[in-house]
C-alpha cells in the first residue's frame, strides 16, 4: 500500500517546515552552528504541536555531513538514509515503560555510533515510564557516553520526576496559532489539488485546538468525500458545530426566541453533537461576548453579567453529563433564566434602548439593586432655585451620545490650549464630562474640592470655552458620587417612563402639587 496519510507524508523534514515554534527552532539551529549540543533535552507540550518531528529533525542536523546554518543538508548519505539508520532510535515509552526494556536501551547506549556523529535516543510520551524505569534512566543521564543524545518529549511534563527535568535541557512547545495552522493546510490542499472552503480550513485549524497533526488529520478524513469541503460537510461528517452555528446560537438567546432555540438545541441531539465540545464552544463564544460588551458598552438585552453567569452556569452543567439524565434537557433548563416570558414588554423596553443613543458614560447596565421591577413614586418636585439640579435636569432632556463624543473632544482640545493657565486648566484636568445636550455639560471632579471652585467661576469659564472653541456650553460640576446617584435615578426614571422637559434657569414658584410626570417629557429623553 503507496498511500500515506497526509500527517506523515508532510511531516517535516528540514526546520523550516516545523510551524508555529519559531524560539525552539531558533535556539536549537543556534546550538548546533556553535557546537553547543547538549546530552539530554525534553520537549513538552499539546499533542501534534511538533514535539517528535522536531527531535528527528535535529537529530537529522547534527549528524548531517553537510549541515547549513543548522538545517540538516538533506543530500549527503546520513540525510538520505535517516528512516533506516540505526543510530536513530526511536521508542514509545507507553507502550515500552518497564525497566527492562530502559535497560535494554541503556545496554545499547554504550555502543559507537554506526554511521553518524551520535546515537540519537528519541523517547516519546516519557512520562509514562514506571518509576523503575525512571531510575535506570537517570543513571545513564547522570554520565551519559560522549556520542549519545537523549530526546524526551511527552504531553505531560508535571508527571516527570524533577531528578531527570534538572539533567535536561527543556523547551515547552506551544499551541500552534490558528492563522498559521490555516496557511499550512492551504499548501497542502493546493498540493493536493483538495477543493476546500476557506471557513472550512478555518474551523479545521479551530476543530484541531493548536494541534498541527490532528488537523491534517481531519482534512484528510474530509478529503475521501471527493467533493468541495464545505461548513456543512464538516458539521455532518465530524459530528461537531461551527463557529456561525454558535453565534447563530446565541443570537436566539440575545434575541428572546426561545422556540428557535430550542430547535437547535434539538438538531444538536439528532446529530448526536459532543456535549462536552458543544458546550465548551458555547463557554469560549459567550466569554468573548461578555468582554466585548463591558470593554465597549454594546447596549444589547443581555448585558455583560448576564453572558458571564450563562457562562458559569455551562461549566456547572459539564459535571451533570454523567448522571442518567439527557444532557441536552439539562442545557435546556439553564437557558430558560435567559429568556423572558413577557415578550411584549421585553420588546417595548428592548425597542425602547435600541431607539435612543447612549448619553450617560460608563450606564450601560441597571444596577443590580435598581430592577425594572421597582416603581419610582410620583414624588413632587420642588423647584428651589437650585442651578444645578436645574442643569442636571436639561442635559437629561437633550442628551444624546454624539454630543457626549463632541463635549470630550472639545473639551479635551480647550485643556491643551496654551491659552488657558491657572485656576480653570486645573479644574479641567480634573474634570471629566459624563453626559451632554447640545448646550448643556454636566461634569465631574475627581478632587470635591474642585466642585465649588468650579461652580463659582461658571461664567468665566463657559466664556472661555467660547472664546476658545467657538462653542457655546451651560456647565456644572458635581462629584462622582453625585453623579451615580443621578445616573441610576435617571435610569429607573426611563425604565418607568417618566418624562422630561426643560426647566427655566430663573424659576417662578412652583406649585407644590407638580409631579414628575408633568415636568419631564420622555420623547426628549435619550437612553444608553
Amino acid at each position: 500500500m503507496n498511500y500515506k496519510v497526509l500527517y506523515r507524508k508532510y511531516r517535516p523534514s528540514d526546520f523550516e517546515n516545523i510551524v508555529g515554534q519559531d524560539y525552539i527552532i531558533k535556539t536549537l539551529k543556534n546550538s548546533i552552528k556553535n557546537g553547543n549540543i547538549s546530552h539530554a533535552y525534553i520537549f513538552s507540550g499539546p499533542r501534534g504541536t511538533g514535539k517528535t518531528s522536531t527531535a528527528k529533525v535535529f537529530a537529522k542536523a547534527i549528524n548531517c555531513l553537510n549541515s547549513k546554518d543548522g538545517d540538516p543538508c538533506g543530500e549527503c548519505d546520513f540525510c538520505l538514509n535517516f528512516a533506516e539508520n540505526p543510530d536513530i532510535i526511536e521508542i514509545d515509552a507507553a507502550s515500552n515503560n518497564g525497566v527492562d526494556e530502559i535497560r535494554t536501551l541503556i545496554d545499547n547506549v554504550k555502543l559507537t555510533p554506526t554511521n553518524g556523529k551520535y546515537k540519537v535516543y528519541i523517547i516519546d510520551e516519557v512520562h509514562m515510564l514506571s518509576t523503575s524505569a525512571f531510575n535506570a534512566l537517570l543513571l545513564t543521564l547522570e554520565e551519559p557516553p560522549a556520542h549519545s543524545i537523549f530526546i524526551l518529549a511527552t504531553t505531560n511534563i508535571e508527571n516527570v520526576p524533577i531528578t531527570i527535568l534538572s539533567r535536561c535541557q527543556r523547551f515547552d512547545f506551544q499551541k500552534i496559532k490558528i492563522e498559521d495552522i490555516v496557511n499550512r493546510l492551504k499548501t497542502v490542499c493546493e498540493k493536493e489539488n483538495i477543493d476546500i472552503e476557506d471557513e472550512a480550513l478555518q474551523e479545521i485549524a479551530e476543530l484541531s485546538d493548536g494541534g498541527m497533526r490532528d488537523s491534517l488529520s481531519l482534512l484528510d478524513q474530509l478529503s475521501k468525500n471527493d467533493q468541495k469541503i464545505t461548513l456543512e460537510l464538516i458539521e455532518k461528517q465530524i459530528k461537531t458545530i461551527s463557529q456561525k452555528s454558535i453565534n447563530d446560537f446565541l443570537d436566539t438567546i440575545e434575541d428572546n426566541d426561545f422556540n428557535k432555540c430550542l430547535e437547535i438545541i434539538n438538531d444538536y441531539r439528532m446529530r448526536s453533537v459532543d456535549y462536552k465540545t458543544l458546550i465548551k464552544k458555547i463557554i469560549m463564544f459567550a466569554s468573548k461576548k461578555a468582554k466585548h460588551i463591558k470593554l465597549n458598552g454594546k447596549i444589547q438585552r443581555l448585558n455583560d453579567k448576564d453572558y458571564k453567569n450563562l457562562v458559569l452556569k455551562l461549566a456547572e452543567s459539564l459535571t451533570k453529563i454523567n448522571i442518567n439524565v439527557d444532557a441536552y434537557t439539562i442545557l435546556e433548563m439553564y437557558l430558560l433564566d435567559f429568556f423572558e416570558t413577557n415578550d411584549s414588554k421585553k420588546n417595548v423596553v428592548k425597542e425602547e434602548v435600541q431607539e435612543k443613543s447612549i448619553v450617560i458614560e460608563e450606564s450601560k447596565e441597571i444596577p443590580e439593586e435598581i430592577t425594572s421591577k421597582e416603581k419610582i413614586k410620583n414624588e413632587e418636585i420642588k423647584v428651589d432655585n437650585s442651578l444645578i439640579d436645574i442643569r442636571i435636569n436639561n442635559c437629561f432632556v437633550g442628551a444624546q451620545k454624539k454630543y457626549l463624543e463632541e463635549a470630550k473632544d472639545n473639551l479635551n482640545n480647550y485643556s491643551s490650549s496654551i491659552n488657558i493657565t491657572g485656576k480653570i486648566k486645573a479644574i479641567m484636568l480634573d474634570s471629566t464630562v459624563v453626559a451632554a445636550s447640545n448646550t448643556n455639560l454636566i461634569l465631574t471632579c475627581k478632587n470635591e474640592h474642585n466642585i465649588d471652585i468650579a461652580n463659582n467661576m461658571l461664567n468665566t469659564i463657559e466664556e472661555s470655552i467660547q472664546n476658545e472653541i467657538n462653542k457655546q456650553y451651560k456647565l456644572i460640576f458635581i462629584s462622582e458620587s453625585r453623579w451615580q446617584k443621578e445616573k441610576e435615578k435617571y435610569i429607573v426614571n426611563i425604565k418607568n417612563k417618566v418624562q422630561y422637559k426643560l426647566m427655566d434657569e430663573v424659576v417662578k414658584e412652583v406649585d407644590d402639587n407638580i409631579a414628575i410626570n408633568d415636568v419631564f417629557d420622555k420623547s426628549k429623553v435619550e437612553i444608553i
